[in-house]
């Protein structure tokens, strides 16, 4: 198994991983291709070959739609930074509401008992 390029063999960014067997008696292997320094538009030059004595070469194209890469959505890890931002301004500004809202009211005097009955009793009274 070997990676070309316009069907020369490539031997740079290849790494030809080991020869495991499967518990049916076959085998697997894996010959990765890093793609990070190729454009996209040029995957279609990259194949894939498998050889096996007296089977058919088995060739398949890199294609950017059918194969899976570390390429991630680049849009995603600025969404995900924008909103722990959001987040932490939102418990920031929660955070300052707060401790006014209880610098303000630690400042009001409670109502004494004695003030607390004299209220009650001015509001039970009859009107005249």
């Amino acid at each position: 198994m070997f990676w070309t390029r316009d069907g020369e063999e490539l031997h740079d960014n290849v790494d030809h991983g080991e020869i495991l067997p499967n518990h049916d008696g076959s085998f697997q292997m894996s010959v990765a291709l890093d793609v990070s320094s190729f454009p996209a538009e040029h995957w279609d030059k990259y194949r894939c070959v498998f050889q096996l004595s007296g089977v058919k070469d088995h060739v398949i194209v890199l294609d950017p739609a059918v194969i899976r890469s570390n390429r991630g959505n680049p849009l995603l890890l600025p969404l995900i930074i924008g909103a722990a931002v959001a987040a932490l301004a939102l418990l920031l500004i929660a955070g300052i509401g707060f401790l006014v809202y209880r610098k303000r009211n630690a400042n009001k005097k409670p109502l004494s008992a004695a003030s607390s009955a004299e209220l009650t009793e001015r509001l039970n009274q009859p009107s005249e």
